[in-house]
């Protein structure tokens, strides 16, 4: 941790304890003035060092007696509590995240640590931005509480994890979570704290975006699902033959839905939990609740050769292997077919085009296209500007 915050925690523990620090000083100087009276012949020092009972007052009365009784228990308890609960506090760096975060000020918020949140974190980190992170998950954002960053750990919907964030004065908030019914519960409470910070909310339904859109709330819905979308349309316009589509994930229902309804293609969704989709289901989708790890898995259901295109879109990181085994199969069999990988992090690009298949849903690309939205005074705004 950085001297400046090691600074700002010591200032909060010590306003934290300032009842009882004046509870010991009004004490010790109540001693101080009945020594200054009792002892006149004392000078300053000799009047200090007995009001803190390291000498003995000449008259030893009943008072001198009592107070030399109770300051070394107040001085114990207060004193050396205050410094032995620093330094255990040490030791608890979730303590000390949550103290720094309740320091912040004009900051921005980032509820969530998705791959998108940790985007931005990263953004903020890089440019030395004022943030601090709100997740429930210790394991997601135990390398930023570790490093000393500013992390509330707890439910984001919790009034008293909200009240810490300091939301009155908060520069604005990105709410990055898949729980719809969290992201809805936040964008509400935050609204009634801050009637003027922008909300960005991540969010894929078409109508709950339209509800937050409300001057009551008036927040700044997106969907990272949306824009893979639009780029999944671009691939497909004006394509022939049939589409293979692999995931379980309602982004995999929508690419399916689409390929099959609007551009009128004979398409085979492989997902092996679902028996049914979000979507009205035309009669070009064929639905297959089966796993498809391999091209043997594929072929009893669909005949290769008349395929043009494959879109894999496996979500969990666990499976980006079975995701590039695959990929690999398809470029090595059946080089004629188009490839499509979800990935997450960019880091994975190089892999992918090492097969001839193009990437879809970035964390890198979707932050780029947040950052068209937000605001110029916004954390994450460009400091060339955007780029069109």
């Amino acid at each position: 941790m950085s001297l400046m915050n090691s600074l700002i925690a010591a200032h909060l523990k010590i306003k934290q304890y300032r009842i009882q620090f004046l509870l010991l000083f009004l004490v010790w100087l109540m001693g101080f003035t009945f020594f200054a009276l009792t002892e006149p012949f004392q000078n300053l020092w000799d009047l200090f060092l007995i009001s803190l009972t390291v000498r003995n007052p000449q008259i030893a009365s009943d008072f001198a007696n009592f107070f030399g009784l109770i300051w070394p228990i107040l001085l114990e308890v207060i004193v050396f509590g205050f410094l032995v609960g620093e330094l255990l506090e040490k030791y608890n760096p979730v303590v000390t995240s949550r103290i720094l975060a309740k320091h912040k000020h004009n900051h921005t918020v980032i509820i969530g640590s998705d791959h998108l949140a940790k985007r931005i974190i990263e953004y903020c980190i890089e440019n030395k931005e004022n943030f601090s992170v709100m997740e429930d998950n210790e394991e997601l954002v135990e390398d930023l509480i570790n490093n000393g960053y500013p992390v509330i750990l707890g439910d984001p919907t919790d009034n008293a994890n909200l009240e810490i964030a300091n939301l009155e004065d908060v520069k604005e908030i990105f709410i990055c979570v898949d729980d719809v019914r969290i992201s809805m519960i936040c964008t509400e409470k935050i609204r009634k704290i801050n009637k003027e910070c922008p909300i960005y909310v991540r969010i894929f339904e078409d109508h709950v975006q339209e509800y937050l859109k409300q001057d009551e709330f008036n927040a700044y819905p997106f969907s990272t699902s949306k824009w893979a979308m639009d780029l999944i349309h671009d691939w497909c316009k004006g394509k022939e033959g049939k589409v293979i589509v692999i995931g379980r994930d309602r982004l995999t229902h929508r690419i399916a839905h689409q390929v099959s309804a609007d551009h009128n293609r004979e398409t085979y969704l492989f997902d092996d939990e679902h028996t049914g989709i979000e979507f009205e289901q035309s009669d070009k989708l064929h639905l297959i609740n089966d796993i498809a790890h391999f091209l043997s898995d594929i072929r009893p259901h669909v005949n290769l050769d008349e395929v043009t295109q494959v879109f894999i879109c496996w979500k969990l990181e666990s499976e980006f292997d079975k995701a590039l085994y695959l990929a690999s199969k398809f470029n090595l069999r059946y080089p004629n077919i188009e490839i499509y990988v979800r990935i997450a992090d960019e880091e994975l690009i190089d892999l992918v085009k090492r097969y001839n298949a193009k990437t879809f849903s970035t964390s890198q690309n979707a932050l780029e296209l947040l950052q068209q939205i937000v605001t110029p005074d916004s954390a994450i705004y460009p400091e060339n500007g955007i780029k069109l």
